[in-house]
Order: C-alpha cells, then sequence, then structure tokens
C-alpha cells in the first residue's frame, strides 16, 4: 500500500493545478526543437545517490527556428506555441526555459531544457530533456527517453509509463509500468504490471498484480509463469507491495525486505479509460450543479462558504447524522403503511443528495480558493471548479486514502445542504 506520504504530496498537485488555471494554458502538438541545449545547475539534494554532471546552462542560448507539424515557424500563442505565462520565461527556439510549463495537445514532445515545474494534459508524452522540477503529466502514453531527466518528482496517470532515463521520485498510477532507467530514490505506484530491468534506487511501495525483474534487452526466464531477473533489474531498498496473491520475488533483486500484503480487491488492474470516464463524469456533474444553484438559489454557494469555514463541526455533524436520521424516518414512514409514498420520497431525496454532495464539497471549496486568490469572474471560478475535480479524482485513486477523502467529501457535502436548512437563521448566516 502507498505510504500517508502519498497524501500530502497530492494535496500539492491539487494546489499547483489550481494555480495554473490563472496562466494561460497552451495547445502543443508535437513540438520539436532543433536548438542545441547544454545540461543546467540544479542542486540535489541527495547528492550521494545522484550521479550528476554540473554543467552550466546558459540562458540566452543561440535562438533557431522551431518546425511545427505544419512546417510553419514563430507561431503566435493562439496557433500551437507554447507560452508559459511568465515575462521573463525566453522563447522555444532558445532550448531553455526559466518557469513553469503548461502543456496540451495530442503528441507532446519536450526536448528542451524546462527550469521549472511541467504540467501536460496529452494523448502521449515524450520527455527528451531535463525537467528542473516537478512533472504532472496525465496522458494515454507517457515516456522518459533516455536523455530525459526529471530532477524532482514525477506524478503521472496514464495507460502506459516508460522511463528510459532517470527520475528522482516517481508517483504513479498506470496500467503498465516499464523502468529500464533509473528511479534515483522511491518508487509509489499503482498499476497491473510493473518491469524492471533499470534501477530503483531507494525503496518501492506498489499495488499491482505483477511484478517482472528483467534484462535490459528484455529476455525472459525459462519458465514462462516465473519473472525473471538479472543483476540489471533491481531494488536497492525496501519492496512493499500488495496483490491479490502473494508474488514470486527472485532472490538478489531486492536488496532490502520485502513485505507483501494482501490486497482486499480482487483485481489491481488500472483502466485509464474509466479513470478518464470517472474524471469528465466529476467535472461534468460539478458544473452542472453549479449553473443549477447559480439559477435557482443565488446566495447558496456563498452560504456554504460561510457555514464551512465558520460552522466546520456542525456541518460534519449533520453531514454524518442527516443520512442516519432520514434513513430511521423513511423505515417508520414505509411501516406505517399510508405512508409509504412519503417513505419512498424521503428515500430518493436522501440518495439524490447523496450523489451530488461531492459536487457540493467541490464547488464549496473552489469558492474558497476563489476568494483567497480574489478571484471574482465566473471562467476562472468555472476553472477553479475544474481543478478542483481533478485534484478530487487523483486523491481517489489512491488506495485506502482516496476511499477517505471520497467519504468526506460526501460527508461534507451532506452537511452544507442540511446545515444550511436548519441553521438558516442561526447566528451563522448572520455573521
Amino acid at each position: 500500500m502507498l505510504k500517508n506520504k502519498f497524501k500530502v504530496i497530492t494535496m500539492l498537485l491539487v494546489i499547483m493545478m489550481t494555480l495554473s488555471i490563472t496562466i494561460p494554458v497552451v495547445r502543443a502538438e508535437n513540438e520539436t526543437n532543433n536548438a542545441q541545449t547544454t545540461n543546467p545547475v540544479i542542486d540535489d539534494p541527495e547528492a550521494d545517490d545522484h550521479q550528476q554532471t554540473n554543467t552550466g546552462a546558459t540562458e540566452n542560448a543561440t535562438n533557431s527556428n522551431t518546425t511545427s507539424p505544419e512546417g510553419t515557424a514563430n507561431q503566435t500563442p493562439a496557433e500551437g506555441t507554447e507560452n508559459a505565462g511568465s515575462q521573463e520565461t525566453t522563447s522555444e527556439e532558445d532550448g531553455f526555459k526559466k518557469s513553469d510549463i503548461y502543456l496540451s495537445g495530442d503528441n507532446v514532445t519536450i526536448d528542451y531544457i524546462v527550469d521549472g515545474n511541467l504540467f501536460v494534459f496529452a494523448n502521449s508524452v515524450t520527455i527528451k530533456s531535463q525537467i528542473g522540477g516537478d512533472a504532472f503529466i496525465i496522458a494515454k502514453s507517457i515516456t522518459v527517453e533516455a536523455e530525459g531527466y526529471i530532477y524532482s518528482n514525477l506524478f503521472a496517470m496514464a495507460d502506459s509509463i516508460d522511463i528510459k532515463g532517470a527520475v528522482c521520485d516517481v508517483y504513479a498510477a498506470a496500467d503498465n509500468i516499464n523502468v529500464s532507467g533509473y528511479i534515483y530514490r522511491d518508487m509509489k505506484a499503482g498499476c497491473s504490471d510493473l518491469s524492471i530491468s533499470g534501477v530503483v534506487g531507494r525503496n518501492a511501495f506498489v499495488d499491482c498484480n505483477n511484478i517482472n525483474f528483467t534484462q535490459a534487452n528484455n529476455e525472459s526466464s525459462e519458465n514462462e509463469g516465473e519473472p525473471s531477473i538479472t543483476a540489471q533489474g533491481s531494488i536497492k531498498g525496501n519492496l512493499n507491495y500488495s496483490s491479490s496473491k502473494e508474488l514470486s520475488i527472485p532472490e538478489g533483486s531486492v536488496a532490502g525486505e520485502t513485505k507483501y500484503t494482501k490486497s482486499s480487491s480482487q483485481s489491481n488492474s488500472f483502466s485509464f479509460k474509466d479513470a478518464l470516464f470517472s474524471l469528465v463524469s466529476t467535472i461534468v456533474t460539478a458544473i452542472v450543479i453549479w449553473l443549477l444553484c447559480s439559477w435557482l438559489a443565488p446566495k447558496f454557494i456563498d452560504k456554504a462558504t460561510m457555514l464551512l469555514t465558520k460552522k466546520t463541526l456542525p456541518v460534519i455533524g449533520f453531514g454524518i447524522l442527516s443520512p442516519i436520521v432520514a434513513s430511521i424516518v423513511a423505515i417508520i414512514l414505509l411501516i406505517l403503511g399510508i405512508t409509504v409514498p412519503l417513505g419512498f420520497l424521503t428515500i430518493a431525496i436522501l440518495f439524490t443528495l447523496i450523489a451530488i454532495s461531492s459536487s457540493i464539497s467541490i464547488i464549496t471549496v473552489a469558492k474558497l480558493i476563489c476568494a483567497k486568490l480574489k478571484m471574482e469572474e465566473n471562467i476562472k471560478f468555472l476553472g477553479i471548479i475544474v481543478a478542483t475535480c481533478i485534484g478530487l479524482w487523483v486523491i481517489g485513486l489512491i488506495p485506502f486514502i482516496g476511499s477517505i477523502v471520497d467519504l468526506l467529501a460526501v460527508v461534507v457535502g451532506l452537511g452544507i445542504v442540511t446545515s444550511n436548512l436548519f441553521l438558516k437563521n442561526s447566528s451563522a448566516e448572520k455573521e
């Protein structure tokens, strides 16, 4: 199972993605760059683990033209040229980016140095250069080529992830993960199949069906039913994994201890399409609920934020007690016979509130973020709602922690609705 530390770092992902809404997001299609680049000097706290080349990077690199898929150079941002939203950022032709980068598109290739964080939403993503900060990527396929180097964390969700280069830490959810390069520190992942022909420098925490230790040339073992292993595929620290059944870990592939935990689920497979459909459903539901609230009850969202910030404990209390009380009332109404229709109506209302409660929590949190960042435009509020949906969805992918957070969102949403009714004339509203 993944450690609780994953929750903290995932919350950081929510904040980073939320802040990115205020910066222009760019569509990039098959980015290419012919500029010659050098390695930036980035301090590494794990100096003993890393073997880095401290080569100075030139900020004022020689300009060279960038060719788009249509063969047009020097496009404007509206035409597809990447824009990081910072005046300090150099152009793409320089081969060096001095700030965070935000990209979306079909096939995105990063072959220029990024001295900042990288945010990408695309069909396929290929990294062929150095990323000085964290990389946050949602794509169908993600490849870190041999020349690719992510100096900090890789947060990834994809159908397949192939790490041929070097990454500091990996936090991933995918169907298939292949590590033929080097992960300097820890790997925390949930997947169906994990193949390691490279090296994990410290510990691995994985939730998966199969773990295969293979040679770099992908030679298989003589026994088809058993994973293959050579000295090239290894974990230098401990291996903590969960699965529906205990796996055969070849001797010598894990330098530290190997700990197995039986998974509660029968299948650990990860479906990118199902996860993406779940994300889209969450976003659409939240937007529809927001539009309905704005139309039917314009003051509801403001009341909800006030209740959540000033009456947090009563809100949680109402969220826990309301389904219990509603269930008891429904049972009594059904038993009385004459009030059976009212009993079914109570059950229907309860299930409806449960269905929209997560969206209510998302909208309320988004409103609080907008108030903190002093955003009043509806379009920005819409962007914050989308970012909050993505954040909650990402946390939901984490085993155990995700279930707790999802349940908390339901409880808070129910509490906001019911406390808004019963605390309507209380001092909370007057404040």
